[in-house]
């Protein structure tokens, strides 16, 4: 029986082909100004700006995507640093935090695991809780925008730019 060395080869040739890893997203030109929740307040006591937030979780592999690609992208990074005050949220965080004179904690629904009750408040859109998300609240804090799925640059710049006028 004599088997044919195509299929092989081209099972060989595909296989390398998916294990070679993608060309790698160049960092821009500024780097991406991030923020956290306690320092909200004096930041907006100098310049009030509406907050960008994005909800993550460190195993989801949308969010690693979009920390890659979409914010890594110079034009968005100059939306980010320019118009917001931006806040990358682990949704599995840990610690107490204090935000808007309210206390939030972690809420375990597992032995390891669980949702910090900041991300629920932010994040939960027609009852659940997708990762990624993307939050924008007003700089009075009321939520002007929420999104629960990856994002590509084209369509964070338009979202940025129509949530900063």
């Amino acid at each position: 029986m004599q088997i044919s060395t195509y299929p092989f080869l081209l099972f060989i040739v595909l296989t390398l082909a998916a294990c070679t890893p993608s060309k790698p997203v160049a960092e821009p030109s500024q780097p991406l100004q991030s923020f956290t929740f306690a320092q909200v307040d004096s930041l907006r006591s100098m310049e009030p700006r509406p907050l960008a937030i994005f909800l993550h979780a460190e195993w989801c592999k949308y969010c690693k995507n979009m920390e890659y690609t979409t914010l890594r992208n110079e034009k968005v990074v100059q939306l980010l640093n320019d118009k917001f005050y931006f806040i990358p949220f682990d949704g599995e965080y840990r610690e107490e935090i204090l935000f808007k004179d309210h206390k939030f904690a972690f809420q375990p629904n597992g032995r390891r695991s669980g949702t910090h009750e900041l991300a629920r408040a932010l994040g939960t859109i027609d009852g659940e809780m997708i990762y990624p998300t993307l939050v924008i609240l007003s700089p009075a804090d009321e939520i002007v925008f929420q999104y629960g799925a990856y994002l590509g640059a084209r369509q964070m710049r338009s979202i940025l730019a129509k949530a900063a006028k």
